[in-house]
């Protein structure tokens, strides 16, 4: 289990044999037959892309949720909302491809900066994905990641607030 005063490591083979017995499972659970299927895509051993959408005022925004494993199965997968050209997250340039989620369990931030003198980064902020505990938050014991859990658990966090709590895009001044 994670721990919240735990800063995760790094094991990329774990990740890569973690994320190749999940695949399976997840699909199983989706009750599909392939990655493809669900639209989504393994760039490499260990990402996963997956498309997301949000409605907000009668407009559907689409967005690219890639996840990573470098990890996983001990921690959540990372995540980040990228431009769906590049696949990448480069601050300013891309802020208008993540959106914004304002629930208490799932929130982003496109600047969120870890020290005073740190280049920002993109942050979503929730118990489900791995650069909430490379910041410290605090969580509450219910929340804690479980090895048990697999990344469907972190797409779906993401869903829920895209679903429930959902505020648009962020424009190109981070709005």
């Amino acid at each position: 289990m994670a721990r919240a005063n735990e800063l995760p490591t790094q094991d990329l083979q774990a990740g890569a044999t973690a994320l190749d017995e999940d695949i399976p499972r997840v699909l199983r659970i989706m009750e599909v037959s392939s990655l493809e299927d669900l639209g989504w895509s393994r760039p490499n051993k260990l990402s996963l892309l997956v498309p997301m959408a949000g409605m907000h005022q009668c407009n559907e925004d689409h967005y690219l949720l890639r996840l990573g494993f470098q990890a996983y199965r001990k921690w959540p997968p990372s995540a980040q909302f990228v431009n769906p050209e590049t696949k990448g997250y480069v601050y300013p340039n891309d802020q208008r491809f993540v959106p914004k989620l304002m629930s208490p369990e799932c929130y982003t931030h496109v600047a969120y900066r870890p020290t005073a003198q740190a280049y920002p980064v993109q942050l979503i902020c929730c118990s489900a994905i791995l650069e909430f505990y490379e910041v410290l938050h605090q969580v509450k014991p219910e929340h804690l990641w479980k090895e048990t859990d697999t990344f469907l658990t972190t797409i779906m966090a993401i869903r829920k607030a895209l679903t429930s709590f959902y505020g648009g895009r962020f424009s190109d001044n981070g709005q």
